[in-house]
């Protein structure tokens, strides 16, 4: 990480723990991974955790390093402990707790697994972490993009494809909450990082002055209240290290009707260039919705208009404390869901592992990455995102936290970076059309691009649909028997 441009160096690798399954699209080689367009390398940091670099689609760098940075929970309860409990995780070192996936359980059983390996203080003394990574290609299960014109009279043809990704998988077991932390790849250029919480929760004895804090889930036991927060560092490079930060910020705006002599109203949206790290600093407000933009402004699209990656965040909740009091110093990240920083070697992390104790007198005190107030237009810039969930225990959460409804989420959407759609080069797409569109009766074809249900690496397809519908067209589109819709 000293030369900045250059790719993450490899770590010792030792052999997956599984074969990789036939007819795989992605390859694994000195921790760089190349699928289907998209090529970055990955490590797990011992204080830190998951980090992925030199993330590229097409070539292209889009990101520098995208990387976990700290990880938060802050209890309340009326019991002594818990009212003060606020674990900072990164003091109990997050990357050496992941560890021991398992197949089948925690990932699919095709997945490849990957080792990790921790030096001590002796070459001598090196920790291995077994199955610390997966590694496996699979679909959502929902089409990534589709559309059918049914009638003859809109063209007749249906094209579409199932949203197959692929992800890298550590799972971060922190004493009682597991934390899944996923990197997920999408063909039409779209980089996707989730996470998502499982485990027990830190119950307290119960009394009626918890009542407040949780609901009682057994006998003696109330489920605490606490909040779940996640930090993230994002150092992008759309198009090169010379980049802005823009919001495209919607307002409402009165009209005249044409027509008619009325009034109406539109929605219109203003571009608006953030100039230094103040001016960047984000809270979310339902009244002010925006894009949030990153481009390079010496590089255009072949109309004029910016080429960008859009940055969507989609795992947003309010820390409550107020600033500057009791441990709320520790975590001074969380009063931001998106904060811009110009890049400094030095302001690598966001946090520290004295983080859970320092907070009268920080070893590490993220506010001073931006008090500087440092012009931010043209520069090489770092995104620190913040994700957060509340959590009021309920029966359900027992034995242990599902994770349905538990993701939080935020990704990299290219923005008028590519001139279509990049999964229209896929070929898990599928296009079903007439033989002839000037003689309809004589049935449809469909074209799968080459793939096979012998080839596929992906679940196979039926091929008692593709026979359906050679027998009755009219399943797909208007055809032999120009039924129309009911």
């Amino acid at each position: 990480m000293n030369l900045r441009g250059d790719p993450l160096p490899a770590e010792p690798l030792r052999p997956p723990t599984l074969v990789e399954p036939d007819g795989i699209r992605y390859t694994l080689k000195d921790r760089k991974v190349d699928y289907l367009g998209w090529s970055f390398n990955f490590r797990l940091s011992s204080l830190t955790g998951p980090a992925i670099f030199d993330v590229r689609y097409k070539g292209e760098r889009i990101a520098y390093e995208v990387a976990m940075s700290e990880i938060a929970v802050i209890y309340s309860a009326d019991n002594p402990l818990q009212k003060t409990t606020d674990f900072v995780d990164s003091g109990a070192l997050i990357g050496t707790h992941s560890k021991s996936l398992v197949p089948g359980g925690d990932c699919p059983e095709s997945s490849t697994f990957i080792n990790q390996s921790f030096s001590g203080q002796t070459l001598a003394n090196v920790v291995e972490i077994p199955r610390a990574f997966c590694l496996f290609e699979n679909n959502n299960g929902y089409p990534i993009r589709r559309h059918l014109s049914f009638s003859k009279s809109e063209g007749a043809w249906y094209n579409g494809m199932l949203d197959s990704v692929l992800t890298l998988r550590s799972v971060l077991t922190v004493v009682n909450y597991d934390y899944i932390v996923d990197f997920i790849f999408h063909q039409n250029g779209v980089f996707e990082h989730r996470v998502m919480s499982t485990g027990y929760i830190f119950p307290s004895f119960y009394s009626e002055a918890e009542r407040p804090y949780g609901f009682q889930v057994a006998e003696n036991v109330v489920g605490s209240l606490h909040h779940h927060i996640f930090h993230y560092k994002a150092d992008l490079d759309i198009a090169g290290t010379s980049n802005r930060y823009e919001t495209l910020d919607l307002k409402n705006k009165e009209v005249q009707l044409r027509v008619v002599p009325k009034k109406y109203h539109n929605n219109v949206f203003e571009r608006s260039l953030k100039k230094t790290e103040k001016e960047a600093l984000y809270k979310y407000n339902f009244d002010t919705p925006k894009y949030h933009v990153v481009h390079n402004d010496a590089v255009k699209t072949p109309l004029g208009e910016l080429k960008a990656y859009r940055i969507g965040l989609h795992g947003m909740s309010k820390q409550l404390h107020p600033e500057g009091v009791d441990n709320e110093p520790a975590l001074p990240w969380a009063r931001h869901q998106l904060a811009v920083t110009k890049h400094k070697d030095d302001e690598a992390v966001s946090s520290s592992p004295y983080a859970m104790w320092d907070s009268f007198d920080p070893v590490t005190d993220f506010t001073t990455f931006y008090e500087d107030d440092e012009k931010i237009v043209d520069e090489d810039l770092v995104f620190w995102i913040t994700m957060g969930m509340h959590h009021i225990p309920h029966t359900e959460d027992l034995p242990v936290t599902p994770t349905v409804g538990n993701h939080l989420t935020f990704f990299l959407f290219p923005y008028n970076y590519f001139v279509d759609c990049p999964s229209m080069a896929s070929r898990d797409q599928i296009r079903i059309e007439h033989k002839d569109r000037n003689d309809p009766k004589q049935g449809v074809r469909v074209e799968r691009y080459g793939r096979s249900d012998e080839t596929c690496s992906l679940p196979p397809y039926s091929q008692e649909y593709d026979k359906a519908i050679e027998d009755d067209p009219d399943i797909i589109v208007e055809s032999r028997k120009g039924r129309g819709l009911l």
